[in-house]
């Protein structure tokens, strides 16, 4: 099975209620990385690596195909 077959049956894509609150923690996820920039500091960095390593393992916990494909650096 490819990739495209294994995502197609991600509940992310077939549970409304799986893909909203996957949705809020993408979206809390995209505020955390929109607030890094280059004079953010190391230890700025370290937490929003730490927040979305967060975030990745709860998106995991509802989908783990979703947050493989979302998060591929974060193992």
């Amino acid at each position: 099975m490819d990739k495209t077959e294994t995502v197609d049956f991600s509940p992310y894509y077939s549970s409304k209620d799986i893909r909203k609150k996957i949705d809020k923690l993408l979206h809390f996820n995209a505020i955390i990385q929109s607030s890094l920039g280059v004079d953010s500091t190391n230890k700025e960095k370290k937490q929003a690596h730490d927040a979305t390593r967060k975030i990745k393992f709860e998106i995991a916990t509802m989908d783990s195909v979703f947050a493989e494909h979302c998060f591929p650096e974060y193992k």
